[in-house]
């Protein structure tokens, strides 16, 4: 329901006056509550203890006639509606007064409140030197208080009525005239939005009444409709102005349109051929790596394959040792006569003592198991060559990190052996989805970094090598001990082009390549350094979740 303004100022005033009059009418009730309750205890104290003063020897003699006579005068008051007098056993020696009163059971009443059938009940003792010896019950009639304090409070609620009716009275009166001035302003602002629609100012404004604050707004909204007036002609001329230069303007538009479609022509060019230059950067970096990694490849293939070679030369004169003792044996079991046998054994004999068939026997072991190693070795670098064929493909698999570390470090070992120790930390970390041949390249570029920031510096040092898990993200550090980066460099490591290498050295799109490739993967390349101590450089992944693995699955399928 939409209240009025007046309406709520009532309402509000009559709110305000009423908690006012029930915060006053409950002080008013509970001071004179607290004044009857004192002054009517007071009374029923005193008169106890004047009665006690008066019965004590009469009680205490055992003087019945007295404490009749004694009680007779008290209850003279009308005030008094009974009394009584019992023994410190509660034998009742003396009662008279109201028998409705004498009759119920005694209760000493604390506040009058309590005494609702219109006796105060008080008690006093009778005691002499700290001994008591009995007690005195009396009852106070308290009817015509009860009956002056229900007429004050009747008094005092029809004086807060009559006045809550004034103040809404008042109330009324004032919302009445402060709406009146109100009424016009709300005429005259409906009057100005219906002019601003028709653009018509005239017969707006509103009279000022009075020195208020509703007369000040009232003179504000007259002086907001000249201004608009002003505003509404500035703007009919600037409309006009505006309409002329419309006119300009499209032909000008058609100039610039015309000569915007000739240069996004050339920019599309201009970006064909950046593109294509991108290409062959990537394709030169590519072949920078691999021609990097070439010489160490082929020096790692050499080394096992030159051993297997002469492992199997060995083995082909041991081949031909056992050849040749076959063939004496096939001979001696083949002769006819003993005498025969016995020469063709003895040519067998003297065969195997010119052989030491022995050292032969143990080393056949030796030379097949090192074998074995050398073309282990030489697969692991062919596998890794596998990976480095696969750079420019975009497909992603599930792979193990710690894989792409073992592999890259057979490839670039022969590189790094001579001028630095390699620490490896691989922990236990899940697989990530990624592009096997493009991680591979990122740690390549950084180990040989590595490599070269310790080769500067003269001196052997140490490459570690650290794979974890971190905040759900999966991270490869490689920490040097080379020439570190200046302060100056950190910000600029990895924009295309830049390189603290000599010339001749370096692209400067290795680590710019490496960053965006792991910005494909989701992940990031930082790097930390400290000048003259060394460098780490950290690589993380996603770790995918898996909702995200059922996700690429169902996709897969």
């Amino acid at each position: 329901m939409r209240l009025s303004l007046q309406t709520k100022t009532i309402a509000g005033i009559a709110s305000i006056a009423l908690l006012l009059l029930i915060v006053l009418i409950a002080t008013v009730f509970n001071l004179l509550n607290k004044l009857v309750d004192d002054s009517v205890q007071k009374t029923a104290n005193t008169t106890a203890s004047l009665f006690v003063s008066t019965t004590k020897n009469a009680f205490l003699s055992y003087d019945l006639a007295s404490l009749e006579a004694d009680a007779a005068e008290v209850l003279s008051n009308p005030h008094i509606a009974y009394v009584r007098l019992l023994d410190t056993n509660g034998k009742v020696f003396l009662e008279q007064g109201d028998p409705t009163a004498l009759a119920r059971q005694f209760e000493a009443d604390q506040h009058v409140t309590h005494a609702a059938d219109g006796i105060y009940d008080v008690a006093s003792p009778i005691a002499v030197q700290d001994a008591v010896y009995g007690q005195v019950e009396l009852g106070l009639n308290i009817s015509s208080v009860n009956d002056s304090v229900a007429h004050i409070r009747t008094w005092t609620l029809s004086l807060a009525i009559i006045e809550l009716i004034l103040i809404l009275l008042c109330s009324y009166a004032l919302g009445t005239f402060l709406m009146a001035q109100i009424h016009q302003l709300r005429s005259g602002t409906r009057h100005l939005a219906k002019a601003v629609k028709d653009k018509n100012y005239k017969d707006i404004t509103v009279k000022v009444r009075g020195r208020d604050e509703l007369s000040e707004l009232a003179d504000a909204f007259n002086h907001l409709v000249t201004l608009l007036k002003e505003e509404n002609t500035h703007r009919q001329r600037v409309e006009d102005e505006l309409k002329e230069l419309n006119g300009l303007l499209e032909h000008k538009v058609k100039d610039r349109t015309a000569l915007l479609n000739q240069k996004n022509y050339q920019l599309e060019n201009a970006n064909k051929d950046l593109k294509e230059a991108q290409v062959q950067l990537l394709q030169a970096e590519k072949m920078a790596s691999i021609g990097q990694l070439a010489a160490g490849v082929a020096h790692e293939i050499n080394n096992p394959v030159g051993f297997v070679s002469s492992n199997i030369d060995t083995l082909c004169e041991y081949v031909a040792t056992y050849q040749s003792l076959f063939a004496k044996i096939e001979k001696a079991f083949a002769q006819p006569s003993l005498e025969e046998k016995e020469s063709a054994c003895q040519e067998v004999s003297n065969l195997l003592s010119q052989q030491d068939i022995a050292f032969i026997n143990d080393d056949i072991g030796d030379l097949l198991n090192d074998s074995k190693e050398g073309l282990h070795r030489v697969a692991e670098i062919v596998k890794g060559l596998k990976l480095f064929s696969r750079i420019d493909s975009d497909d992603m698999q599930s792979h193990n990190i710690n894989e792409c570390v073992k592999t890259t470090l057979a490839m670039v070992n022969n590189q790094l052996k001579y001028i630095c120790t390699i620490e490896s930390h691989l922990g236990n970390v899940p697989n990530v989805n990624m592009n096997v041949g493009k991680i591979s390249q990122v740690i390549t570029n950084l180990l040989i970094n590595a490599g070269q920031a310790i080769e500067s510096t003269g001196k052997n040092g140490k490459i570690i090598i650290t794979t974890c898990v971190i905040d759900n993200m999966l991270e490869l550090h490689v920490e040097d001990t080379g020439t570190g980066i200046s302060p100056s460099h950190l910000d600029k490591l990895f924009n295309p082009f830049f390189t603290t290498k000599p010339e001749g050295q370096g692209t400067g799109l290795g680590l710019s390549i490496s960053f965006g490739i792991a910005q494909e993967h989701g992940g990031t390349l930082t790097a930390t350094s400290k000048e003259g101590e060394g460098s780490t450089f950290i690589l993380a992944l996603p770790i995918a979740n898996e909702k995200d693995d059922d996700a690429q699955a169902n996709d897969t399928n």
